[in-house]
């Protein structure tokens, strides 16, 4: 078993041989340096929706004064330390994180709701810390499924806890909409995820609840191959006004298909996807994704989410593309459809952001 851990790692080593600035996408202007980004989608715009890129597949959300986040995850662990050794929160990367949210005049306890998509170390990892110091505000609600419960058990204290799994949306169901405020609401629909590299899928299943019971100060080291990935979900977010829908983002929290890359058509029926924030990391390898997604939906504008290399310390002007993703691959498979959704330059859908831009959609 040992050396066969050690063959994966050293493939996967070599796979990811290649993180590199994205030169390539600066001069496309799909990456900018900006820190704060404001798009259009209206011809006479009158609203606006903010959404912060905190890296990985971490976002803040905000309308109005009402904020979600969605997979809170700032520490960044060495690669070696992740495959062989332990990793742990590190206060370094928290602090920087807090200053992206900070620098925009939000604080942790403005946040009413966290959204977490599945449960590896690099979509929760700092939701224990943020718990277990009281961070978030004591009426804050917490949407995940039985595996996150598992990891943060001893840190939830007065914390809603909520089910995601009770809240997913079926076919031929009646949609459970969570209503976050009169003007919010978030659907969670059942999704999957890539493999980690070629055909292999790892940290597969549900976390072990014997392991993580021993997790009860949330500074201390752990190992990244316990955080089971769980369910995976995805969302649906609307912005409502006078009870239509105004706004409608599809935000997705692993590169690969929702119901064999298709979202329900009585969804669709209702509104159409103005927004489609898409993780790229992996994407080379399932074959449907996300070009079968985007062939249906035909967002406006597409976010690009989970880019860059979280495997290493994060630093602005040295920042690099994530491992074992194949970028170029990615944008090719968008090409397949230009037939069906014209896509005439990337720029004008496309963007992917730097940790701690903030990228306001007006509508």
């Amino acid at each position: 078993m040992k050396y066969i851990l050690i063959v994966l790692v050293f493939l996967f080593s070599l796979s990811c041989a290649f993180p590199h600035y994205p030169k390539k996408y600066e001069k496309l202007a799909v990456f900018s340096n900006d820190t704060v980004k404001d798009i259009s989608i209206n011809v006479l715009p009158n609203n606006q929706l903010k959404i912060q890129y905190l890296g990985c597949g971490n976002l803040l959300i905000k309308h109005k004064n009402e904020s979600i986040l969605l997979d809170p995850f700032f520490s960044n662990n060495p690669s070696i330390k992740t495959s062989l050794g332990k990793i742990k929160f590190n206060p370094i990367y928290f602090k920087k994180g807090s200053s992206f949210i900070h620098k925009f005049g939000t604080n942790f306890k403005d946040i009413s709701t966290v959204f977490i998509t599945h449960s590896h170390y690099d979509h929760l990892l700092d939701l224990a810390y943020l718990l277990d110091k009281d961070s978030l505000n004591d009426l804050v609600k917490i949407y995940a499924d039985e595996s996150t419960r598992t990891v943060i058990q001893h840190f939830i204290k007065k914390t809603s806890f909520l089910n995601a799994d009770s809240f997913v949306f079926k076919n031929n169901e009646i949609p459970k909409w969570i209503y976050i405020n009169s003007e919010m609401r978030m659907l969670i629909i059942p999704s999957s995820h890539a493999p980690h590299l070629g055909k292999l899928h790892f940290m597969k299943g549900n976390t072990d609840s014997l392991y993580f019971k021993n997790f009860t100060n949330s500074t201390q080291k752990i190992s990244a191959n316990q955080f089971k990935e769980g369910h995976t979900f995805a969302f649906i977010l609307d912005i409502l006004q006078a009870d239509t829908i105004a706004f409608r983002v599809l935000i997705k929290g692993a590169g690969c298909k929702i119901n064999n890359g298709r979202i329900s058509d009585e969804i669709l029926k209702e509104h159409g996807i103005d927004l489609a924030v898409m993780q790229i990391a992996s994407a080379n390898y399932t074959d449907c994704y996300p070009q079968n997604l985007l062939a249906q939906i035909k967002p406006k504008q597409v976010l690009i989410t989970h880019w860059e290399d979280f495997f290493r310390p994060y630093a602005p002007n040295k920042i690099k593309t994530v491992r074992a993703t194949n970028f170029a691959y990615f944008f090719k498979k968008i090409k397949t459809i230009e037939g069906v959704w014209p896509v005439k330059k990337l720029s004008d859908q496309f963007y992917m952001p730097k940790p701690g831009t903030m990228v306001i959609y007006e509508f």
